[in-house]
């Protein structure tokens, strides 16, 4: 064993040139695979990150504009929930939390001596549990504050790191919101990725400031069954009382989460099948490559290969050689490729870690993802040298003698 890895280190370091080009080869191609697999990690993670906090059931509906006319009303009307339309949909059986949302944005919020904008949004109690707010001090928004229409709020870290403050310095502060005075009772960590700096607070109090009409646009809730044909069951109970056709593609939106998780495996898995058969081409140009030189490194060895075998040599060791030196040269550049695109991989997950909307969240490479990638290589270095290696075992001593002239 010894003699032969000798022999493998001599032959790749008498041949500099032909080795660097071949490794090269073999570096790209699981370089490329690395980086395409970190970077889908990423994909897969920002998904995530932008509903995975939601629980599955959960179901948004919201208005729009009316595409159809309606018992003599013309289309092209925009719609308003009442408080009514929001009692139907509670009273549905299989509705379990629920909660009332209206949202003003870009609204100009004074602390001190700072000024920012962010959204302002009017909730009720569900609301923490349907979209999983964790807060990270004090409470969230309760029965009592809606009932009592209580001018407190929960400000979520985004807005705290806009104001430059701590969340227990500002829990119990007052802020001014459309020179209305409110007291902040609780901060919860950042909302879905899309979202800019949030403040909650109760419907009744949003209400009473921003919407005197009392009507608003949006319904989030959860329910104990399937959500698939949810949105069919809320279009026919809301027709009637919001004045649209029942098959108004407009008119109502409803959204699924369970409906978005199965979208995102889809595309997700697309994403996968694409990365596979890239970075199995990839692979398979640089065995090619590799087996190509190898036949290349046989022809140019073909008197020494048929003198060794003159003297006694088994053919499985001339096999042996060449084998080893394909296994080498794919291992050791392959290796390189790995710790290569790994590097990349995490520069790349710097570089977005504080991108504003970020569409990579910890691109990584995983541990199996590593030791599938070297199975790969081990596999891919065996074949690309097997054809060289039979070739050179059937190699004839007298045939060999004569290869020059």
């Amino acid at each position: 064993m010894r003699d032969l890895l000798h022999e493998i280190w001599e032959s790749l370091r008498q041949n500099k040139f032909r080795t660097a080009m071949t490794g090269f080869a073999v570096v790209w191609g699981i370089f490329i695979l690395v980086v395409l697999l970190g970077v889908s990690k990423g994909l897969e993670n920002g998904m995530q990150a932008n509903y995975g906090s939601r629980l599955s059931n959960s179901v948004d509906i919201w208005t729009s504009w009316t595409t159809l006319p309606y018992k003599g009303l013309p289309s092209s009307r925009y719609l308003f929930f009442t408080d009514n339309d929001a009692q139907l949909i509670r009273n549905l059986p299989e509705v379990e939390l629920f909660s009332r949302v209206a949202s003003n944005y870009g609204v100009e919020t004074v602390y001190g001596k700072e000024s920012i904008t962010l959204e302002v949004t009017g909730i009720e109690g569900d609301y923490q549990h349907i979209f999983n707010k964790n807060l990270l001090c004090g409470r969230f928004v309760n029965a009592r504050d809606i009932a009592e229409r209580e001018k407190i709020c929960v400000l979520d870290e985004r807005a705290i790191e806009m104001l430059g403050v701590s969340a227990e310095q500002i829990l119990g502060e007052f802020i001014k919101v459309n020179n209305v005075r409110f007291r902040v009772v609780g901060v919860c960590e950042k909302g879905e990725r899309w979202q800019g700096a949030s403040m909650f607070i109760p419907f009744s109090t949003h209400q009473n400031i921003f919407s005197t009409s009392r009507k608003f646009q949006k319904m989030s809730m959860t329910m104990t069954r399937g959500t698939r044909n949810i949105e069919k069951r809320v279009k026919t109970l809301l027709a009637g009382p919001m004045q649209f056709d029942k098959d108004d593609p407009g008119a109502v939106g409803v959204w699924t989460q369970e409906e978005s998780v199965e979208e995102q495996a889809r595309v997700m898995g697309a994403i996968r099948l694409f990365i596979l058969i890239l970075g199995l081409c990839t692979l398979v140009s640089g065995a090619v490559g590799v087996s190509n030189i190898m036949l290349v490194s046989v022809r140019e060895r073909t008197k020494e290969l048929g003198i060794r075998k003159a003297l006694g040599a088994p053919p499985i060791t001339v096999m042996l050689s060449v084998v080893g030196e394909s296994l080498a040269i794919t291992s050791i550049f392959g290796l390189i490729g790995v710790l290569l695109g790994s590097g990349v991989v995490s520069l790349i997950g710097m570089l977005t870690a504080n991108a504003q909307e970020q569409v990579l969240v910890n691109p990584s490479v995983d541990g199996w993802a590593v030791m599938v990638a070297t199975l790969i290589l081990i596999i891919i270095g065996v074949l690309a040298g097997a054809i060289p290696a039979y070739r050179a075992m059937r190699i004839k001593p007298i045939e060999a003698m004569n290869a020059d002239k």
